[in-house]
């Protein structure tokens, strides 16, 4: 098994407790306290995840308890006005040896964002506040040192990096445990390695994937599957031979991600009733795999239950993430293939305020959904759409509905 430990029932409501006390000490204010309990309680639904290090992870989305960058992410949430993001995705370099046929950085530009400019605005957005970061290709591995740069400047925080493996070597696996990378996730589409090595057209990518995890395990970080499964396989039971590939191999996430009708995909349409079923299906089983019922299996977390109404909504335009791809395209997320500015024109400051204004307010509505056709129907050859075509787009938006917990809790009035 994996050194971490997997918490339910009992022990885990008494972890909440505790966690609530050492709020209520922290803060000595009973409306912050009630908002943070209000906030951290819809975690309450995952599995809680005990780190050899003595922390916790309430949610994969949220920094291990009780880190200075848990309490960072907390401050940011309940104090600030207006809330600021706790994470980003940061795509370094598109360089990639994969032909995976939903990549949303197809239609991407090629050019990278100069090193020194790239790490001016990690910077940036690490003295801002955000605490959570996915860093990503492309393959990050392919341009390592662009990826230790950027490494270096965020040691420390809730830092995991999305790599297939491709360029593995145990000098650059080691690299990654010295500089504090909290976990590694890798592509895993399939139980089937003929079948996974058919999607990313790599033959061999399937065990790189399980071998490259298996070594990052070895050397102290946390593992997991990025996993993009079609409705049809979902429905027809998919969910469950993941996730048994993936206890056999030891993970302690995997994340479930919708296939969504951008970047390689754009325009692409899905049938709407099979993709209702499959987001119940996917739903039940977020749940089931978070219960004491399947206490050793790795913890899944599913998009469509983590941005359902009933947790946090949609979550992207700086609500609680956003993206910046590898040219530096600032965009809402990694699947809305719109930019608020690019890093090379204007000033993080800039786009993230214009992005903060389309996005005012957390919203029920998947916005890479809701808005996909619209997109569709302006994008070209290239994406993300630039500002220019933007901004016209957006002016057009119709507000969403407020997400409950945030509405309830009184965080974006």
């Amino acid at each position: 098994m994996s050194a971490s430990r997997f918490i339910t029932g009992f022990w885990k409501l008494l972890f909440y407790v505790r966690m609530s006390l050492v709020c209520a000490w922290r803060y000595r204010s009973i409306s912050v306290l009630l908002k943070a309990s209000r906030f951290t309680g819809i975690f309450f639904k995952h599995k809680l995840v005990k780190l050899p290090s003595g922390e916790y992870k309430l949610d994969f989305y949220m920094p291990r308890y009780p880190s200075k960058a848990f309490f960072t992410a907390m401050e940011d949430k309940v104090l600030r006005k207006p809330p600021r993001p706790v994470s980003v995705v940061l795509s370094i370099t598109k360089a990639c040896a994969y032909k995976c046929p939903h990549c949303y950085q197809r239609k991407d530009a090629p050019q990278e964002l100069p090193l020194p400019l790239l790490l001016e605005n990690v910077h940036k957005m690490r003295d801002f506040g955000i605490v959570a970061w996915a860093v990503e290709g492309g393959e990050p591995l392919l341009r390592f040192q662009r990826l230790e740069a950027v490494l270096n400047e965020i040691s420390g925080l809730e830092v995991w990096v999305n790599s297939t493996g491709h360029s593995a070597t145990p000098e650059k696996i080691a690299r990654l445990a010295e500089l504090k990378v909290t976990g590694v996730m890798s592509s895993i589409h399939s139980v089937t390695p003929e079948e996974h090595d058919r999607f990313t057209g790599m033959p061999g990518s399937w065990q790189r994937a399980l071998d490259f995890l298996h070594d990052c395990q070895q050397a102290g970080m946390l593992i997991g599957f990025n996993t993009v499964l079609t409705d049809r396989q979902i429905v027809d039971g998919g969910i469950d031979g993941i996730m048994a590939l993936a206890k056999a191999n030891h993970c302690d996430y995997i994340q479930l991600i919708h296939p969504k009708a951008c970047g390689a995909w754009m325009g692409k349409e899905f049938d709407s009733n099979l993709a209702q079923e499959a987001i119940r299906v996917a739903k039940a089983a977020q749940i089931r795999y978070n219960s004491s019922s399947e206490k050793h299996a790795p913890v899944l977390t599913a998009q469509v239950f983590e941005e359902s109404p009933e947790m946090l909504g949609c979550c992207c335009g700086g609500i609680d993430r956003f993206y910046v791809g590898a040219s530096g395209e600032v965009q809402p997320c990694e699947f809305v293939n719109i930019s608020f500015g690019n890093l090379q024109e204007v000033s993080f400051e800039t786009a993230y305020d214009r992005m903060r204004q389309c996005f005012a307010v957390p919203c029920e509505e998947w916005t890479c959904c809701l808005h996909a056709m619209e997109i569709a129907a302006h994008a070209g050859d290239h994406l993300p759409l630039p500002w220019s075509e933007t901004e016209k787009l957006v002016q057009n938006w119709k507000p969403g509905t407020p997400t409950r917990v945030y509405e309830s809790i009184g965080l974006y009035k």
